[in-house]
């Protein structure tokens, strides 16, 4: 009986073992979207990670990806990541606090200091708690966040020198609430638009203005269409690289670490990027446009924590605590 229960076993293992042998030669293909240009830092950043899981995964798992908004806006790539129609997406944290208004704790105004906060915040329990949220309430599972660099205020006809400048001005924001709320305590008319039809609504009047990162108005052309770069680094807001919980769990477990693991070096390379092509855009856009150092604590004072809706829940609150105690 003793040798027949060995032998039973052995052809259990055996069986289990060659089970994962043949997950592990299976092949996957998966889509990543995002909205930036083919020169922007985002596409580099998708590039790397697509390098990366093929070299962790032996080539059995291939990412393409697809730049420029080809595959839908961001909030379209948002609501597809968690249908499940998307497998992989670069989409801002701005995009969750519509599913989970307590995600908006990372977009706060004037919430980082430079970029190692940014680091540390998008690396602590807060983030991780944070990506759980959106996982358990979207079924969309953030492989990582991905710093970008700090946003500027970009004005068609108008100087910005303090927030008083802002009082009724349309400002071109992304489709966020967090966006949407903060430009409201500015005193500015926010002006919700997907990122494709910003060049057209500030060269027809649409919006007077437009906030994001140097590199993000230089590589879409936006110089062309506006006269002032406002410098008043009132927001950095992180993206992550987030993917489809169905998409994932289609993966062996040894894959899925590998993309866990090319996730958390693309977040690396993405930092050191970030900072150097932050720069070099600024550069270029001096060239371009009228430099406007305005009144930072003008601003600083508009914005009240408190007031914003989206986390005033208990869980927001505590939240808002714990990462204002990052240094």
């Amino acid at each position: 009986m003793k040798k027949l229960t060995s032998a039973l076993v052995s052809v259990a293992v055996a069986a289990l073992l060659s089970g994962s042998a043949v997950a592990a030669d299976q092949k996957f293909t998966f889509k990543l979207s995002h909205q930036m240009a083919p020169d922007h830092t985002l596409q580099l950043v998708a590039l790397k990670f697509a390098e990366l899981v093929k070299e962790k995964t032996g080539g059995n798992v291939t990412v393409k990806v697809f730049p420029s908004g080809a595959l839908g806006a961001e909030k379209d790539n948002a609501a597809g990541l968690k249908s499940g129609l998307l497998d992989i997406g670069i989409v801002a944290v701005e995009q969750y606090p519509s599913f989970v208004p307590e995600s908006a704790v990372l977009v706060l105004p004037y919430l980082y200091t430079d970029y190692e906060h940014v680091d540390r915040v998008l690396n602590s329990d807060v983030a991780k708690d944070v990506a759980t949220m959106i996982r358990e309430k979207t079924n969309i599972r953030v492989l990582t966040f991905l710093p970008l660099a700090f946003r500027q205020m970009f004005t068609v006809d108008k100087e910005i020198k303090s927030a008083a400048d802002l009082k009724g001005l349309k400002m071109r924001v992304p489709e966020s609430p967090i966006y949407v709320a903060a430009f409201k305590q500015f005193g500015a008319v926010p002006t919700p638009l997907a990122w494709g039809e910003v060049y057209a609504a500030l060269q027809t009047g649409v919006a007077k203005g437009v906030e994001n990162t140097p590199e993000a108005i230089q590589t879409a052309s936006l110089q062309e269409v506006t006269k002032y770069m406002n410098v008043t680094n009132h927001l950095e807001g992180p993206t992550t690289l987030s993917m489809s919980d169905q998409a994932f769990k289609k993966l062996p477990p040894e894959y899925q670490n590998a993309l866990v693991a090319a996730a958390a070096e693309a977040e690396k390379y993405d930092l050191q990027l970030t900072i150097a092509r932050d720069k070099e855009a600024r550069e270029k856009l001096k060239s371009k446009l009228t430099v406007v150092q305005p009144d930072i604590a003008s601003f600083k004072n508009a914005i009240k924590y408190d007031q914003i809706d989206l986390v005033s829940s208990d869980k927001g609150k505590d939240l808002v605590k714990r990462v204002l105690a990052i240094k």
